[in-house]
């Protein structure tokens, strides 16, 4: 425990002073946080009197970071993400300890790989809802679901991925034989995100529906799978890929990104799918299928969706660390590459990235592949048990037993 918490304050304390790419970036989003905690501590609510394009539960943990004052906004928010880091790390032994492996590699591994996304762990707010979607799976893993799925509603109203959770975490509990509790906390889900919706949504329909509309109509971010192959016509001479700073971020646009986005989002709903049905295929299926199945789905909906900012690796670092502290190298190996070539597209390609260079593209291309070659791993895994119940595959099959040594 000692261990993990010395590395994971080095690895934090890096992300202050070190040197690109772990250290400061050349951009952040905190300036913009700065801006929704002044008006809201000013006393304007989000949706109503300004725009606000998170869920709604981003809007306190945005202000709580102007409590000193938006002069010391950068500090304030830098020691919350050190506490939401250093409750992902604990999480992450827990969830360990949960599933079959050893704590302390889990919290060593953590400690190392949360640091390793560099500085968007204090610059960005995405620790908070991987903090909630893993307390979510603990939760589970401890037999309470119907808090978990609570608590997994709440991570999808601080910023919507943990909801790619809730079909897997739903087929686990049917898959167990628990219908009711599947029921209940499928109730207790929507019921949180009815209530917390609802009451932003009261303060203005028009102003949670433009957020909404907001993400709707992004353009594929330069980062996406889309934006890749869309980039990739344009070098095929299919079209002109025009890329444009817009929804705060570079976006893609191309004459067949209709069909294109139309493309991912049916592979993305096919590849939940199939995550969903894996960790059905064992009976019952343990915590670690859950976990893996769970943090899987998360992976797969950064490597197929229409955005892919580099903080997105965040939700991906649990992953990382729980495939070391299960043994599972080849998984491991995937998400380090992909981490890596994180590091190296943001900062230092990032700008030919956004002017359209094709091997900056290349090398998107390759970190998302690479994230989908770790969930086809995951799938594997996940059904590689009947797979042995079955009986020996077929290569087996034909080799001659060896006789009994004498």
């Amino acid at each position: 425990m000692r261990v993990a918490a010395l590395l994971y304050a080095l690895g934090f304390l890096a992300t202050v002073i070190g040197p690109e790419p772990i250290g400061p970036p050349h951009d952040s989003d905190l300036p913009v946080y700065a801006f929704y905690a002044d008006q809201m501590l000013g006393g304007e609510l989000p949706y109503r009197d300004f725009a606000f394009e998170y869920p709604p539960l981003a809007a306190p943990l945005l202000a709580l970071g102007g409590v000193a004052g938006t002069g010391h906004y950068e500090l304030v928010f830098g020691v919350i993400a050190f506490v939401l880091g250093g409750v992902v790390v604990a999480l992450t032994g827990e969830l360990a300890a949960r599933t079959g492996a050893d704590r302390r590699t889990g919290l060593i591994a953590a400690a190392v790989v949360v640091p390793l996304c560099g500085a968007l762990i204090r610059n960005r707010f995405d620790l908070a809802p991987v903090a909630l979607m893993l307390a979510a799976l603990v939760l589970m893993c401890r037999e309470r679901p119907r808090l978990g799925l609570a608590v997994l509603g709440a991570g999808a109203l601080t910023k919507g991925f943990p909801l790619v959770v809730v079909p897997v975490a739903l087929a686990w509990l049917l898959a167990r034989g628990e219908r009711r509790a599947a029921a209940e906390g499928a109730v207790a889900l929507a019921a949180t995100v009815l209530v917390i919706g609802g009451a932003a949504a009261a303060l203005s329909a028009d102003g949670f529906a433009d957020s909404l509309e907001y993400h709707l109509d992004r353009p594929a971010q330069v980062e996406s799978s889309p934006a890749v192959v869309l980039t990739g016509l344009e070098v095929l001479g299919e079209g002109h890929a025009v890329t444009e700073e817009s929804f705060g971020s570079a976006g893609v646009r191309h004459p067949d990104s209709g069909l294109v986005l139309g493309l991912f989002t049916a592979l993305l709903a096919g590849g939940l799918v199939l995550v969903v049905g894996a960790v059905t295929v064992r009976r019952p299926p343990a915590p670690r299928q859950l976990v893996l199945a769970s943090l899987a789905a998360v992976v797969l909906f950064a490597a197929l969706g229409k955005v892919f900012s580099p903080q997105f690796m965040i939700w991906v670092a649990p992953l990382t660390a729980l495939a070391a502290a299960w043994r599972m190298y080849p998984l491991c190996a995937c998400l380090v590459a992909a981490h890596l070539l994180t590091l190296l597209d943001y900062p230092f390609l990032y700008d030919d990235l956004a002017a359209g260079d094709q091997w900056a593209s290349g090398i998107v291309g390759l970190r998302n592949a690479a994230l989908v070659a770790a969930v086809a791993l995951v799938v594997r895994e996940l059904v590689s048990p009947a797979r042995e119940a079955a009986g020996p595959r077929w290569p087996d099959r034909l080799r001659r037993p060896r006789p009994a040594p004498r």
